[in-house]
């Protein structure tokens, strides 16, 4: 009897869920195909390219800039921030990367330049999977390895003595090979090692 009874609720179930789904006339499969891009919340405002307003991104590049509070450091996330941003404004179509054409178009805007470093080569020297184009996320591993670098005692934050020591060159061509790609190494041209 408690077979039958068993039996008779695993068939009620299974009724039940037949009913339920047969009661379904639409297909449920997949996203829905209608256009939903006019709900889509904005997750972030584009910045405007830095050839379409080079003085905007100035302030970004100087110490002055970088140090968003005024406390006369910059700390590291104050240091990443206006890495992204100048990352964000170099990528003219916004499509997450920063070509060559992009980096030239930026560094002209911006009036640095020179022929010593062509932006191919400072690409290259960021570019960790060879691809020919910066991501937003090798940009940002050469920004920390060149705040790390620049912070030479170590307490987390870049003071004016460390910055200026930072980017005195040793060449013509160390100023734009600091300014335009961070992580790259002065004199040398090179990424700095990699940690392991």
């Amino acid at each position: 009897m408690r077979k039958a009874i068993r039996i008779g609720r695993y068939g009620l179930l299974i009724a039940g869920a037949v009913a339920v789904l047969s009661g379904c006339s639409d297909k449920e499969t997949g996203p829905d195909d209608t256009d939903t891009s006019a709900a889509a919340p904005i997750v972030a405002t584009p910045l405007p390219a830095i050839t379409s307003d080079p003085e905007a991104a100035k302030p970004l590049t100087s110490f002055e800039g970088k140090d968003a509070n005024h406390d006369g450091a910059i700390s590291q996330a104050e240091y990443a921030k206006a890495a992204q941003s100048i990352f964000q404004m170099m990528d003219a179509d916004q499509n997450g990367t920063v070509t060559v054409q992009e980096m030239d178009a930026a560094r002209t805007a911006l009036g640095i330049g020179d022929a010593a470093l062509s932006s191919e080569k400072l690409i290259q020297q960021a570019d960790s999977d060879g691809d020919g184009k910066l991501t937003l996320g090798e940009w940002m591993a050469n920004a920390n390895a060149q705040f790390d670098k620049m912070d030479t005692n170590q307490d987390g934050s870049i003071d004016r003595q460390e910055w200026d020591a930072a980017h005195q060159p040793s060449t013509p061509s160390d100023n734009a090979l600091n300014e335009a790609v961070p992580g790259a190494t002065a004199s040398t041209g090179s990424k700095p090692a990699k940690s392991k």
